[in-house]
């Protein structure tokens, strides 16, 4: 086998991984049972002055913890928030932290909104209790070590994430404001009230 053909070989061979593992490989979580048992913890913020992030003015609209099932992460570069928001983590808790109920569901990230669908055609759980316990949080580091600790999130890890709901805004732009209730996305597929979370610390309780 010549040079050329070894090239043309590992090139065909890279294709077919990583054809395998974006289209093919489906992980599904190994666990039964509710995982995690609590909701989102939602207190009113003390100061609720705006401070300047970036090019942008963050306002604090209640001090939040979220605990969860990683269902997905998503990575933005080129969308009018990313320089201060890179990534959507969305969680799971309560029924929707089921492994028998997540390995029934698909999940898909667009536009900033997470799409969700039975795999076969009925759902696991009622719909609604889907979307109340299930989260798409468009995460704002605090610093360069949470910025870390949040690429480093996989799915299926049991994750914290600390910090305030908040609303951004910059000139030119209409503001970026959080959801405040966990039940406010139209529901049927789409969740859309998503929360926009400045977090300042993030915790890995449990990685599988």
């Amino acid at each position: 086998m010549n040079r050329t053909n070894i090239q043309l070989f590992l090139i065909f061979l890279l294709m077919a991984v990583v054809f395998y593992f974006g289209f093919v490989y489906e992980k599904k979580a190994d666990w039964r049972g509710i995982i995690v048992k609590q909701e989102p913890i939602q207190k009113v913020t003390k100061n609720k002055i705006p401070f300047k992030y970036k090019k942008f003015f963050i306002t604090p609209l209640a001090d939040y913890s979220i605990t969860g099932v990683v269902i997905s992460t998503k990575r933005y570069f080129f969308d009018s928030v990313s320089s201060i928001s890179p990534i959507d983590v969305a969680l799971a808790w309560k029924k929707m932290s089921m492994a028998d109920v997540l390995n029934e569901m698909k999940f898909k990230h667009r536009r900033r909104c997470l799409l969700y669908a039975p795999k076969k055609d009925y759902w696991p759980i009622l719909e609604k209790d889907i979307r109340t316990s299930l989260s798409n949080n468009h995460c704002i580091p605090a610093n360069k070590n949470v910025k870390k600790k949040l690429f480093k999130i996989k799915q299926y890890d049991v994750v914290t994430l600390k910090g305030m709901l908040v609303s951004a805004e910059k000139p030119g732009m209409l503001p970026w404001t959080s959801s405040l209730s966990r039940s406010d996305g139209p529901g049927w597929g789409e969740l859309v009230g998503c929360e926009i979370i400045y977090v300042t610390d993030v915790e890995i309780l449990e990685r599988k």
